[in-house]
């Protein structure tokens, strides 16, 4: 017997059902069709991190309100720096802390898990910044990505940059990406010059009050907390929880694909 053919969806081909870098699998039998995206392992953009778990790591405050230059504290053993900003510090009291009422400055990091992924799937311009902030998911479903401009009802394979933006993956041959940097309601464009999505460490994620000793916060995908007095929290924004409804909402036919997390780790 001849092996079975799989059914494309109008539109779709093997050739096409996944965006160019990736591997379109086909597990196809008389009674079922089972099309899926495998991501690729290797060959990724020099710029490319390994985008993943994160970890936020603050410095020692410095001693004045006038010495503006904090020492940059180091990522843990097996996390890779994302980016870095300044941060004011207050006395412990203070029920605030700004650049107006600052005692001295810090420095924060954001990491990233050196076993992230070095390409993912973004659902619009704000994935980057869920990325950045460990939430989000990679289904990286067939015949859903976005081959045609003018669509958000779909995906899009990106990278992340060392200061922590991310990058459409393979742009020179699927010409695809979002075209705004930011925010909700961005649609797929093609080509014109390269557009990076903004991702950013979350300043709710840092204590900003009595910000006298070094603060180190772990985040993850999967509930919503504060940053505990033990330095260690799980947070996942109102919005990041919104925008995984909706990305369910769009997810398409539930057969589509199955590739979970982990499969383009290094």
């Amino acid at each position: 017997f001849s092996k079975p053919k799989c059914n494309y969806g109008r539109g779709w081909n093997k050739n096409n059902a996944c965006p160019p870098g990736f591997t379109t699998v086909e597990n196809c039998g008389r009674w079922s069709s089972s099309i899926s995206c495998r991501a690729p392992t290797s060959g990724f953009d020099s710029r490319a991190i390994a985008a993943g778990t994160g970890r936020v790591v603050s410095g020692s405050c410095t001693g004045s309100k006038t010495d503006t230059s904090p020492s940059e504290p180091s990522c843990p053993s097996g996390f890779t720096k994302a980016s870095s900003r300044t941060a004011a510090c207050c006395d412990k009291w203070a029920i605030t802390c700004n650049d107006a009422n600052a005692n001295g400055w810090k420095s924060v990091v954001t990491c990233t898990s050196s076993r992230g992924d070095k390409v993912f799937q973004t659902d619009g311009a704000y994935s980057c910044e869920d990325k950045h902030n460990g939430v989000g998911s990679n289904d990286f479903r067939a015949q859903r990505w976005c081959k045609d401009a003018n669509s958000n009802n779909c995906w899009l394979p990106y990278s992340m940059d060392a200061d922590g933006n991310c990058f459409p993956y393979n742009f020179a041959q699927s010409k695809m990406q979002w075209d705004s940097p930011s925010g909700y309601g961005a649609k797929s464009k093609r080509g014109g010059a390269e557009i990076l999505l903004q991702g950013k460490s979350p300043s709710t994620m840092t204590a900003t009050s009595g910000a006298a000793a070094p603060v180190d916060v772990v985040y993850n995908s999967g509930s919503i907390a504060g940053v505990a007095s033990s330095g260690f929290a799980c947070v996942v924004g109102i919005g990041a929880l919104l925008r995984k409804k909706q990305k369910k909402r769009s997810a398409g036919n539930a057969g589509d694909v199955e590739l979970k997390d982990g499969a383009n780790t290094v």
